[in-house]
């Protein structure tokens, strides 16, 4: 037997005990946080039963009964809702349907991508006064997972030539122009706490990150996408 068919045995069981959002036992499904975090939630859940139906091994009746779930609250936005959570988590999820189903999701689609695009362009005024007050930045502003870089990702797909894309753009841009601490020349996005986003004694003064889901990898992967 090939790996192939074990995957595909293993995804049919899988489904088949995430078939119904109101099945799941325990208080997950009561937790707005649950039904937004694509990380850890159901966001995850809607995308495995859109490509099984996407790929004729499923019907489309149980990625139905997810989007549903997803909608079914209010959704986050603003500085809280990020690539992985709130408004553009659920969006990410929509959109995927929407490429097969459009007649199904294009209504509750377009709502979300004005919310993130009107989100985005604030997030990137409220990034530009950061730089002109002369502070360093969080890993938070600007990194895929939580930050403008993963913003400008979904509206690659979503938006690309939209106004917030190229404030996202134009950000990014800025964001690699170096700048001055206490006498020292740093990278524009050199953050002055640890990888985990905290304070740390490990990184005194702070560091800069280099990994693919933080600045110059995932930059990097933004701005050629425009090109």
């Amino acid at each position: 037997m090939t790996s192939q068919p074990r995957a595909l045995q293993l995804s049919d069981a899988i489904a088949k005990r995430l078939t119904d959002p109101a099945a799941i036992p325990g208080s997950l499904p009561g937790r707005p946080w649950w039904r937004q975090s694509l990380a850890h939630g159901a966001p995850g859940i809607a995308l495995l039963h859109i490509e099984r139906a996407a790929a004729g091994l499923a019907p489309w009746r149980p990625a139905q009964d997810w989007l549903s779930y997803l909608c079914s609250g209010p959704v986050t936005t603003g500085r809280d809702s990020f690539l992985f959570y709130g408004a553009p988590a659920v969006a990410h999820a929509l959109a995927c349907a929407a490429r097969y189903q459009p007649a199904w999701y294009q209504r509750a689609l377009d709502r979300l991508d004005r919310q993130i695009a009107l989100d985005a362009i604030g997030r990137v005024s409220r990034a530009h006064a950061r730089m002109d007050s002369g502070q360093l930045p969080d890993l938070a502003e600007f990194d895929i997972i939580r930050g403008l870089t993963g913003i400008g990702a979904y509206l690659l797909r979503r938006d690309s030539g939209g106004a917030a894309m190229n404030d996202i753009l134009g950000y990014l841009v800025r964001l690699t122009e170096s700048v001055t601490e206490e006498g020292d020349t740093l990278a524009g996005w050199w953050t002055p706490t640890g990888p985990s986003g905290q304070i740390s004694d490990q990184f005194p003064g702070g560091h800069g990150n280099l990994g693919m889901a933080h600045v110059v990898p995932a930059e990097l992967q933004c701005l050629s996408g425009c090109t």
